[in-house]
């Protein structure tokens, strides 16, 4: 755009297209009416006596399933830290748009637009359509202009769009009056601010910012709409130009436009010069490589390449964007600097973990840092019941038998029923909750399986007559919370419970095992003694950090199959993609999907013919990966402990992981 000072830009064009080009933090306040999919519960037309049948649909754009999670993500990219949200929606999809967006920010809330004269109805039968909701959504320090507390009131009331002001020809069904958006963007915006509007309609939201002295970006897929848009911005920008005698305010004309599709169609700019309508004018082209971060990574995953990194880091080439396909805990993803990271993992657990994370979710911390002091509660409660340590001695000296240590430490925890249920949090304990009966069994069973060791070997030292009994009541905290992990209830309806189980079960189960019954539960073990001193907190600590959270600022997460994702971010010529995938191998499962030879063609086909970018590969070797990418123009170097040397031959049988590279 040659104009420095725009004061608008309008795209005929499919806003899923266009909102992936807007640079992050870009917006300052998105306001928009996206379909409400009420189309699809509509009776049909209503016949009437004596007259043509009233129009009882919406329109036919309404009809089709639109999906609130396919946008939030992106609206919460491009949204500024100071900027706001506000979403026109109905009954149907308040609690979507609530799920998807709540805990990714401060505050949400809602406001009701009241119609004083709402479309009649023919029978009465129901209430009038009188309310539609706007929900909304901002961060601390947000822009927020009230004057006075009567205008703090999440209520407005105005009359339905009505003529001169509403557009005949083409009739759009939700025209929205100037007048409330007016109000919402004087609330929630600050004179030349941007303002965004991806479903623009006839352009309603664009005519109260340009009114109001804002920059407006609309998009448009409708023909018909757009132009009925751009008619009435053209206005709106000739008038204040007349009124202001400001140049700022002058039309642009259209061959200043870098046109795209049919020329004819007025401003629809190319979507790659959108960067032109920002301050940050040019992309950062930066280029990194093997700069370490000094980060950590995010979990314990099985097939991490921490340790391998001394053979990545100096191997990987100059490159401006980071992508990894298969991000797993994070290891290089966390390592690397980049201008920006595109990560993605087909375990949606795991993905949630990382939008978590990078969104400092409230709820997850709360829950991960009450799981983390019951481990501590339990330290607490075994010093304040030592008689365990002496009911085993009397056991193991034969004082009591087998069937009277069953009951002793079955009256035991009968008697500490309420000590035992402290150790977790109260809010836990409504759901389903086996810790007594895992206290009674692991107890008992730890004492009978030490007798047995003790017979066969040598009396036990007492610190690890302490420690085993410890083990044994954290095993049974383990158990409990692994057993909530697998309730589908706290899984569907409270996923930061849900998640904060998921990553305390990772850290705690036996090897950092996953793996599961022929039910779908997960059924690995406590990881024993090893495991009773760690705790949470300096991990979580870690994810709060400065460092960290920058590292997250420009990353972009997804959680699709691999191909979706490299065809959907496309990485370029100066990009880097760093591949860690299952290995080749008769059991090869992931994030509970089998990984198939198939799977492993899809993924060599695309990154040996279509990706642009520089790649690295690390699998391990076996003779079918081998022959997947013996390729001219692809190296193949192996790695053991130590060296890092040249792949010459297949017939190197000693090699165990492939450093793959197409550079």
């Amino acid at each position: 755009m040659k104009d420095p000072n725009w004061r608008k830009c309008i795209l005929n064009a499919d806003s899923r297209d266009v909102i992936k080009r807007i640079p992050d933090n870009s917006i300052d306040f998105i306001l928009t009416d996206p379909p409400y999919n009420l189309g699809q519960h509509s009776t049909g037309n209503i016949p009437l006596p004596g007259r043509s049948a009233m129009n009882n649909d919406v329109a036919e754009w309404d009809m089709i399933d639109f999906n609130p999670e396919e946008w939030a993500d992106e609206f919460i990219r491009i949204l500024k830290p100071t900027g706001n949200l506000f979403i026109f929606t109905s009954y149907n999809q308040i609690g979507r748009w609530h799920s998807c967006l709540d805990n990714k920010f401060d505050t949400s809330n809602f406001m009701i637009w009241h119609k004083t004269n709402p479309a009649p109805k023919i029978f009465k039968a129901g209430f009038l359509n009188s309310c539609e909701m706007i929900f909304t959504c901002w961060n601390k320090k947000h822009t927020w202009n009230f004057i006075s507390q009567k205008e703090m009131h999440n209520f407005i009331e105005s009359p339905i769009c009505m003529r001169p002001e509403r557009i005949s020809n083409p009739k759009h069904p939700a025209q929205k009056p100037i007048s409330i958006l007016k109000k919402m963007i004087e609330i929630a915006s600050n004179k030349d601010d941007i303002i965004f509007d991806p479903f623009m309609g006839v352009g309603s939201t664009g005519v109260a910012s340009l009114e109001l002295d804002r920059r407006f970006i609309g998009v448009e897929l409708d023909r018909e709409y757009f132009d009925a848009s751009k008619k009435r911005i053209d206005e709106i920008i000739s008038n204040k130009a007349k009124v202001t005698n400001n140049s700022s305010y002058d039309i642009i004309k259209e061959e200043e436009l870098a046109m795209v599709g049919e020329p004819t169609v007025a401003y629809q700019t190319k979507f790659t010069e959108l960067y032109a309508f920002f301050d940050k004018k040019e992309k950062n082209t930066k280029l990194y490589n093997h700069i370490p971060t000094g980060l950590q990574p995010i979990i314990k995953w099985p097939g991490g390449k921490e340790k391998e990194l001394k053979y990545i880091l100096p191997n990987i080439p100059e490159f401006e964007n980071y992508y990894e396909p298969f991000v797993g805990g994070g290891s290089v993803f966390m390592a690397v600097k980049a201008n920006g990271y595109y990560i993605n993992d087909l375990s949606e657990e795991l993905v949630s973990l990382y939008k978590y994370i990078s969104t400092s979710d409230r709820d997850f911390f709360k829950y991960a840092r009450m799981i983390d002091r019951s481990w501590c509660n339990v330290l607490n409660f075994f010093k304040s019941n030592l008689t365990l340590i002496d009911t085993y001695i009397k056991y193991r000296n034969e004082n009591i038998s087998k069937e009277n240590l069953k009951l002793i430490v079955h009256e035991f925890c009968k008697e500490k029923k309420a000590d035992i249920l402290n150790i977790i949090e109260t809010e836990f304990c409504s759901y389903p909750c086996i810790l007594l009966k895992e206290m009674e069994a692991n107890l008992f069973r730890k004492m009978t399986r030490m007798k047995v060791l003790e017979n066969e070997k040598h009396i036990l030292p007492d610190r690890d007559v302490y420690d085993n009994i410890e083990t044994a009541i954290k095993s049974s905290v383990y158990m409990n919370y692994r057993h909530m992990y697998n309730c589908k209830n706290i899984a569907k309806e409270n996923k930061p419970l849900y998640i904060a189980l998921f990553f305390f079960m990772r850290n705690y189960a036996y090897s950092g095992m996953f793996r599961y019954s022929s039910k779908g539960d997960f059924n690995v073990p406590y990881g024993g003694i090893a495991y009773n001193s760690k705790l949470l907190e300096n991990k979580l600590n870690y994810y709060q950090s400065e460092p960290l959270l920058s590292h997250f600022a420009t990353t972009h997460i997804h959680n699709l199959d691999f191909e979706m994702f490299l065809r959907e971010t496309n990485p370029k010529e100066n990009d880097f993609v760093f591949l860690d995938p299952p290995y080749d191998s008769e059991f090869s499962t992931y994030a509970q999907n089998n990984f198939t030879k198939e799977d492993q063609g899809r993924l060599a086909d695309y990154m040996l013919n279509e990706c642009k970018a520089k790649w690295m590969m690390i699998i391990k070797y076996t003779d079918f990966i081998y022959s997947l990418y013996n390729k001219n123009g692809i190296k193949i170097r192996t790695f053991d402990k130590e060296y890092l040397v040249s792949f010459m031959n297949r017939n190197n049988k000693r090699a165990t992981h492939l450093l793959i590279t197409n550079y």
